[in-house]
């Protein structure tokens, strides 16, 4: 089953609920907004695009956990401090992964982009 979900809480209802994949509304906008606005900032926009791609892995890659930390806190858990460690953690490993070193295509690989004139 497929579904979408406004946020991230609506996803895990859905997800509780059975649906195999949810594709969340807000999770997706913010993303294509947030590698635009590094683009704006003078990114190049296969280096903005990697960046996106890394933070959508690294979320993929702890989902379950993600999503099993959220059950807690709709158990009656008012604080998860497992939730809070796990987000902790994926900033931590995005921010290692936004850093590395990235090597921009020659000109003749990607002939249309330029970075926007600073200034203006």
């Amino acid at each position: 089953m497929l579904a979408r979900a406004f946020d991230r809480g609506h996803g895990y209802q859905l997800r509780q609920a059975g649906a195999d994949d949810v594709v969340s509304e807000t999770y997706h906008s913010a993303l294509e907004l947030g590698g635009h606005a590094l683009t704006a900032f003078g990114v190049h926009p296969l280096r903005a695009r990697q960046m996106t791609w890394a933070f959508i892995n690294n979320e993929k890659a702890h989902e379950d956990d993600l999503f099993a930390a959220w059950k807690d806190i709709e158990e009656g858990i008012r604080f998860s401090p497992r939730y809070s460690e796990l987000f902790m953690k994926l900033e931590e490993t995005l921010g290692h992964v936004m850093q590395q070193d990235w090597q921009p295509p020659s000109k003749e690989d990607v002939p249309l982009w330029s970075p926007p004139k600073t200034g203006e």
